[in-house]
């Protein structure tokens, strides 16, 4: 047995709540959508984030730089042109309608002002080249910034965060050296400043912490404005240059063979069978976000906010362990080892209406969203949900990685504790046994406890005991939900020396969280 005990005269701290900053999402066009909006409603109002980002306000689908000659190639047609922010305006206009605040990433580049034609390989109309004109982008930066003041006003503009680009460090995204970004957030930060200097801007956006003290370095160097750090990291992934070269070459031929041998299936099979989860090929170290930013923050040193933009468990798109409480799990650790060293991050991502490479209809399909494309919570969901119902302050506890680890945050009239068993591979192992001591002066009035395991807060589970419809209808939809709802459930007080008794038993990446009314 597993055995935690907490003294009442222990050491507090602000629980920091970073994960309400900002949550993840696909790409911009997919923001003027009706059921993005619903669920992005669901996600500020349920969840209290208030922030999204998104990618690709820039690409042609987006239709930022139109021209004549796009629709009606005559001779001449070429010269005129203009600039269209309208398709933008709808995005952000559904996200303020929300209640929420855009996180404005600059990316990715138009056509019209494309050094080359080489396209963002996530199903995107964006140029993941340099601008060709310096100048021409500039204007194109300030016209776009421009709009935004006249649309929404100085005041809230320069409440939102401008961040340069997307993952530079990945060809994926940027087909560019490190100095290719340096010199594209220089001109692209200094031409937004030349319009309002209280804008915030900043970089690099890199995967896994790179580039960030040689651009630190850089902008100071250069005197260039730089408002915050941004980053990005997913442990369950070998991102980065490596896992585009030898990695991903061996991932394809190893995918094609694993078709051949499957033979058919649905287009969601075929993905899966080529894009296989590696955190659960092999048992990966635990505790990676709490490695990662630290780092980050020594590397920084405070001279800048720091914000996670992009995190997750795992950045394979379907895997099916995305929607498990595994994700739900890593979150709970994650958040809790981060809080000392970031000033916001932005879960990826809040819904699996997403199409980085096509628009799956499966309503659990290994998505990264918290949400299914049609609305359903998953237990990642439900464990944001109970996070968010924490108290003001948190325990200050020994940073542990251990099999069972525990959060205790508290308000002036409860206490709530977070125990969990978290591991980066979903395996099956005998349940373990523990007990928390928790050290309570004038007792307990009340204790619920919150599960989220295989029987509870599981709506794949509940989805696949109705027969795993592809498409549920507007009825089974409401009974999934209802079925892995969250349920606190009474707990019998049980004192010993001043000290509540709480038990129970958990299996891997199993959450329970007990809160308790003083």
């Amino acid at each position: 047995m597993v055995q935690f005990i907490i003294k009442d005269d222990g050491e507090r701290k602000k629980n920091h709540k970073h994960w309400q900053y900002c949550v993840g999402s696909g790409q911009a066009k997919l923001a003027v959508r009706s059921d993005y909006a619903e669920q992005l409603k669901v996600i500020h109002d349920e969840l209290g984030i208030e922030r999204v980002r998104f990618h690709g306000i820039f690409d042609d689908s987006m239709q930022t730089y139109m021209g004549l000659n796009d629709f009606m190639p005559l001779p001449g047609s070429k010269k005129f042109k203009n600039y269209n922010c309208h398709n933008i305006a709808i995005a952000y206009d559904n996200v303020i309608a929300a209640g929420m605040k855009p996180w404005v990433e600059l990316s990715f580049m138009p056509s019209r002002l494309a050094k080359g034609q080489k396209k963002v390989t996530v199903n995107a109309e964006g140029r993941c080249t340099m601008p060709k004109d310096d100048r021409e982008w500039k204007k194109f930066i300030q016209a776009f910034v421009q709009f935004l003041l006249h649309r929404y006003g100085k005041e809230e503009v320069e409440s939102w965060n401008f961040e340069v680009w997307n993952e530079p460090n990945m060809s994926t995204f940027f087909n560019g050296s490190r100095e290719d970004y340096f010199h594209l957030y220089e001109i692209t930060a200094t031409a937004i400043k030349d319009i309002d200097a209280n804008i915030m801007v900043g970089g690099p956006a890199t995967a896994t912490g790179g580039w960030i003290t040689e651009f630190i370095q850089f902008v100071e160097k250069n005197r260039i404005p730089c408002d915050f750090i941004s980053t990005h990291n997913y442990p369950g992934d070998g991102i980065g240059d490596v896992f585009l070269g030898k990695i991903m070459f061996d991932a394809i031929v190893g995918g094609m063979k694993r078709l051949r041998k499957k033979g058919h299936g649905r287009t969601l099979d075929g993905c899966q069978t080529v894009m296989e989860d590696k955190s659960e090929q092999t048992e990966m170290p635990k505790g990676q976000m709490y490695s990662v930013a630290k780092q980050v923050y020594e590397k920084v040193a405070e001279k800048y906010p720091i914000y996670f933009t992009e995190w997750n468990c795992n950045a394979i798109l379907m895997s099916p362990s995305n929607d498990t409480r595994k994700v739900a799990c890593f979150q709970v650790k994650s958040i809790n080892e981060m809080a000392d060293y970031v000033t916001g991050s932005s879960i990826w991502a809040f819904s699996d209406i997403f199409d980085e490479f096509m628009m799956i209809p499966d309503e659990f399909s290994g998505g990264f969203g918290l949400l299914t494309i049609s609305g359903i919570p998953k237990p990642q969901f439900h464990v944001l949900k109970l996070l968010g119902m924490t108290g003001e302050r948190q325990y200050v506890l020994p940073y542990t990685n251990d099999e069972i680890e525990i959060s205790v945050y508290e308000s002036d009239i409860q206490k709530q504790v977070f125990i969990y068993r978290q591991r980066m591979k979903n395996v099956v192992e005998p349940a373990l046994e523990y007990e928390i001591n928790i050290e309570l002066p004038h007792g307990a009035k009340n204790v619920l406890c919150y599960k989220i395991d295989e029987e509870n807060g599981n709506p794949m589970k509940v989805w696949k005991e109705m027969g795993a419809p592809v498409t549920p209808n507007e009825g089974e939809i409401e009974e999934i939900k209802n079925k892995s709802s969250l349920v606190g459930r009474s707990v019998d007080k049980d004192y010993k020396d001043g000290f509540l008794v709480l038990r129970g038993k958990l299996n891997v990446n199993d959450v329970h969280a007990f809160f308790i009314d003083i």
